[in-house]
């Protein structure tokens, strides 16, 4: 049992005080006839009852302010399925056409997934959380129609994309357990990751929690500031999830030099293949009708959406026992007392 509102029984310091106040209460001395026997009458006690019992009453009223409750029973909302991440490049050269065929793909594949938690984040020159992992479609599909090319930037920060899908996908379960600025520094290192990170991913992994989480980056494939795609790219394949890239021919100039942008594009397939994933060209039905099957492969997990703990309010008890007491108070006093 537990109590709502236990501030209420500071209400019960001034009756503690009052009864130390009657006791060092002084008295006029007269001569005791408790030694005879047959003094005190059955009546000499009730006329004391009527303070007693109202006292009582009182104490079980202030039992039933503070609202005593009994958590009596508990239940999980939790189905089987995946969580999924979606993260969109909204660059310059994701303009026009491409940010359409990222929209067409990203709606289809949503609808087919009514048993999946999809999130979605989007990346610029900056990376931001757009929703959360959720089952609502409805809410989902809204948020791709507000996505805008430029949003957060007109440059390609892939890598800063991955790292914001990360936190999407760890922040229900382990939103309180980790510092994203260290993590960050940790996991964005030359020579390989951080004590942080490593400790974090031996967290997560002991944990269980990732294996039916997966990220799908929908992009060029040219990354052109921020975090090197390899780095957080290291980090997912620590954590166990998969990342697979949807890859949309740019719309626009990327500001990189054809030879380089070959060779990040190459770079960002062989990091995304190390963690188990696939690149799949957008533009070709056929692959993209095999990246959905890939993401059927994945194993479903219990997802545990929230506990719903019940519980039982118990404040009539007291509340009952009070009301008996102040009757009796009443019986007592302005009946039994004045019965000759």
């Amino acid at each position: 049992m537990n109590l709502e509102n236990p501030i209420f029984l500071l209400a019960l310091i001034p009756f503690v005080f009052l009864i130390f106040l009657r006791r060092e209460g002084k008295y006029l001395g007269y001569s005791s006839t408790s030694h005879l026997e047959g003094t005190e009458s059955a009546k000499t006690y009730v006329m004391r009852l009527p303070k007693v019992l109202c006292f009582i009453a009182v104490l079980f009223a202030i039992l039933a302010f503070s609202r005593p409750q009994s958590s009596y029973h508990e239940s999980e909302v939790s189905y089987q399925g995946r969580e999924i991440i979606l993260s969109i490049d909204t660059s310059f050269s994701m303009t026009g056409e491409a940010m359409e065929k990222i929209r067409d793909i990203a709606k289809e594949f949503i609808r087919k997934r009514s048993h999946d938690m999809i999130g979605i984040t989007m990346y610029g020159t900056d990376a931001v959380i757009v929703v959360l992992p959720t089952w609502e479609t409805e809410l989902l599909e809204k948020s791709l129609d507000r996505i805008k090319p430029h949003q957060v930037g007109v440059r390609t920060a892939i890598g800063e994309g991955l790292f914001t899908s990360i936190l999407a996908l760890i922040e229900r379960d382990m939103g309180q357990v980790f510092e994203i600025n260290k993590l960050r520094k940790s996991m964005n290192r030359v020579e390989g990751l951080g004590k942080y990170a490593l400790d974090f991913a031996k967290m997560v992994q002991g944990r269980g929690t990732m294996k039916n989480k997966v990220i799908i980056l929908f992009t060029d494939g040219i990354y052109n500031v921020g975090i090197n795609p390899t780095r957080p790219l290291r980090f997912i394949k620590r954590l166990g999830v998969k990342v697979h890239v949807v890859s949309v021919p740019a719309s626009a100039e990327t500001g990189v030099e054809h030879e380089e942008a070959a060779e990040r594009t190459a770079s960002l397939k062989k990091g995304v293949e190390s963690t188990g994933g696939k690149l799949f060209e957008a533009e070709d039905y056929e692959e993209v009708k095999q990246f959905y099957s890939e993401i059927d492969k994945i194993e479903k997990e219990k997802i545990v959406m929230e506990t719903v703990v019940k519980k039982k309010d118990l404040f009539f008890i007291p509340t009952t026992i009070s009301i008996c007491f102040l009757l009796g108070m009443i019986v007592v006093e302005n009946i039994w007392l004045k019965i000759p």
